[in-house]
């Protein structure tokens, strides 16, 4: 084989070309060419042909015969029969071309260049690999560029049969462009036709919207914002604003509401913001049944309570200060006149120090007001000094501690509430022991700590959050950690804590019990083999002899199947069953098939709550799904069908049509 090596040089010696072949002549008009296995080197692209020429004083290139080209970058790479090349003007044209450009595979029997655009005659487009282009966009004319894809008479085919038709469509590429996104397409219980479109807009490289047009032929028609910004390394700004006109008057999706609750506008506010030790958040809605009326995920259909917050935290060496500012809204209410808010919360820890060897003091001051329009409000300034004493007697360790517990109630109008303040005093003894065993591949750790409380007094202060629960107490309790290993493996975890009430009497579930073992619970995690899995949270009356409490599951897996089975239980201390119900999931994957199956079953009502199968179906660069769902409504009384069709194409975008609800 010969070899040679040639540069051409334009007038500024801007670029230079390397070409090795077979044979390589100088023709009498100054035009060379290149024939057998040529390979050629143009600035960041790699050539390869049967046959190439190449005029440096025009600077054209053509090349025929298994003509290859690919990018130093990797990022496009194409085959063809033949290509041509005008440097100086920047235009050429290439035949027969079949490649990949980024994560696209493409076709076309003519690409014409001209400078950066790029004009397709008969093309087609697809995210499957080569060797399985199941689906596939097909056109008869496309107009590229740096931004965008201009297409006419577009053809979608799955296994080339045609699937659906558009006359044109316009679409950004390759890198953040603006431009419109798929759609969403559907219906609805109360509306024939629901049609959603986005629109995406790149305002900086740090900085982009997408606006959301949502048509509804029945129902509230709306549009939404969503702006997006990096400020800086892991920390995003997004923030929502969605607004919707609803029709008048009402429709029949407002029936057996509260009419007072009805808005013609309608609209949703929400943003985050975390700069550290600054956060804070808005969520605000126009009524409680936005969230339900304008999603079509359970996600955000079912929120209980949205937030709107302020939260600064400041940590010292010594002191942590916290500045908290909470405002709740209650989707599950018609009003939000009795939901309890926190504006402001003010506390400081002042971190465990040695006062006087060997004893430590810690303290906790916090103010709060407990704010609502209905209901039981007040100021509570609450100061907690507490005092601990470490201690090693008979070669045991244990840990003294004496809290003063302070709360002052101050009702809104200023004045204190003092028959309902506490003013108490808590003493606690802890006595933990650590014992580990080791027996070839086995090792089991254990931490078992006993200890004895007491506080002489009990108040009937208002109750907000935990730091209110001063009861008397006089108790003894016992907590086990253990954890099992095998090779390293943990096979067992275990938990569990019980106590013994001197005071002869607990609260349970706001159930006085007139007790003196309170009731045990344990937390029990099995992993016997990798396809084995048990777990249980349960609370054990030894008195009665009885299970107050079980959530457990158990779940069988193997590759590509699993199936679990559960069991949740709730009572309370008189047997009156608060919780009762089965649920049974399993799931089959066969190929690209994927089948699943869920089942929630009540035994207090002796209805199935909730049962759906889906189906979903996996392609080289596409996906199809079927769910098929039955909720019952406790209210009305009857199940609420719902229908999903889910799809995705070229895996560029998943998107959900909801056919019936």
């Amino acid at each position: 084989m010969l070899l040679f090596l040639l540069f051409l040089f334009t007038f500024s010696f801007s670029f230079s070309v390397e070409i090795y072949s077979d044979s390589l002549e100088r023709l009498p008009d100054g035009t060379y060419r290149a024939e057998g296995e040529v390979e050629a080197f143009y600035r960041d692209y790699y050539i390869k042909a049967d046959y190439m020429t190449y005029d440096p004083e025009n600077k054209v290139v053509y090349a025929r015969g298994r003509v290859y080209v690919k990018s130093s970058d990797g990022r496009l790479e194409v085959k063809g029969a033949e290509a041509f090349l005008d440097m100086q003007r920047d235009v050429g044209y290439f035949i027969d071309a079949e490649g990949s450009f980024e994560k696209f595979y493409f076709t076309a029997e003519r690409v014409d260049k001209e400078a950066q655009n790029y004009l397709v005659e008969s093309g087609s487009v697809t995210t499957c690999p080569p060797e399985k282009k199941e689906m596939k966009l097909c056109f008869s004319r496309a107009s590229i560029s740096q931004r965008y894809v201009f297409s006419q008479n577009n053809t979608l085919r799955l296994f080339n049969l045609p699937i659906a038709y558009l006359p044109f469509s316009f679409f950004p590429v390759g890198e953040r462009r603006s431009g419109l996104l798929p759609p969403m397409i559907g219906s609805n219980t109360y509306n024939n036709i629901i049609y959603q479109q986005p629109i995406y807009w790149v305002i900086s490289p740090d900085k982009d919207v997408t606006l959301t047009l949502d048509f509804r032929d029945k129902q509230a028609k709306g549009i939404s914002l969503e702006y997006r910004q990096s400020i800086r390394k892991e920390l995003d700004f997004i923030s929502t604003l969605s607004f919707y006109k609803e029709p008048i008057p009402y429709g029949k999706w407002w029936q057996g509401r509260d009419l007072a609750t009805f808005r013609e506008n309608r609209y949703r506010l929400k943003a985050n913001l975390d700069m550290g030790n600054l956060k804070a958040g808005i969520d605000l809605l126009s009524d409680p049944y936005f969230m339900q009326d304008t999603y079509f995920t359970t996600k955000e259909r079912t929120v209980p309570y949205t937030t709107t917050y302020l939260s600064y935290k400041k940590e010292l060496e010594d002191i942590l200060f916290t500045l908290n500012l909470f405002r709740f809204y209650d989707t599950t209410s018609v009003n939000n006149r009795k939901t309890l808010q926190r504006l402001p919360e003010v506390g400081v820890y002042l971190k465990n120090r040695s006062l006087l060897e060997p004893v430590y003091f810690n303290l906790t001051f916090s103010y709060v007001n407990f704010y609502r329009d209905e209901g039981l409000r007040a100021h509570r300034l609450l100061f907690f000094p507490e005092f601990s004493l470490p201690k090693r007697l008979m070669g045991l360790n244990f840990l003294s501690t004496l809290t003063f517990e302070n709360l002052l109630y101050i009702d809104p109008k200023g004045t204190s509430i003092r028959d309902r303040s506490a003013f108490s005093i808590r003493y606690k003894e802890s006595l933990p022991y650590f014992f580990d065993f080791k027996a070839g591949a086995f090792e089991l750790k254990n931490t078992f700590e006993l200890s004895y409380s007491y506080r002489p007094k009990g108040y009937e202060n208002p109750r907000f959050d935990s730091f209110d629960e001063i009861n008397k107490e006089n108790l003894l309790m016992y907590t086990l950690r253990s954890y099992g290993y095998y090779n390293k493996r943990l096979f067992y975890s275990l938990f569990m804590e019980g106590g013994y009430n001197y005071l002869g009497k607990f609260k349970y579930l706001d159930q006085e019990v007139r007790e003196k073992v309170t009731p045990h619970r344990a937390v029990l995690g099995l992993y016997p083999t990798e396809w084995l899995k048990l777990s249980s949270d349960s609370l054990y009356d030894p008195v009665n002899n009885r299970l107050l409490k079980t959530v457990s599951s158990l779940t069988l897996s193997s590759e590509g199947k699993s199936l679990t089975l559960g069991r949740t239980l709730e009572k309370k201390y008189d047997g009156s069953r608060t919780n009762d119900q089965y649920s049974l999931s399993a799931g089959l994957i066969y190929g690209p098939t994927n089948l699943t199956f869920n089942l929630i079953r009540d035994n207090r009502v002796k209805k199935d709550l909730q049962r759906q199968a889906t189906l979903d179906y996996k392609g080289a660069c596409w996906s199809f799904g079927l769910l098929l769902r039955d909720i019952y409504d406790g209210t009305r009384q009857k199940y609420i069908k719902e229908v999903f069709l889910t799809f995705n194409v070229f895996d560029l975008q998943r998107f959900t049509v909801p056919l019936r609800r």
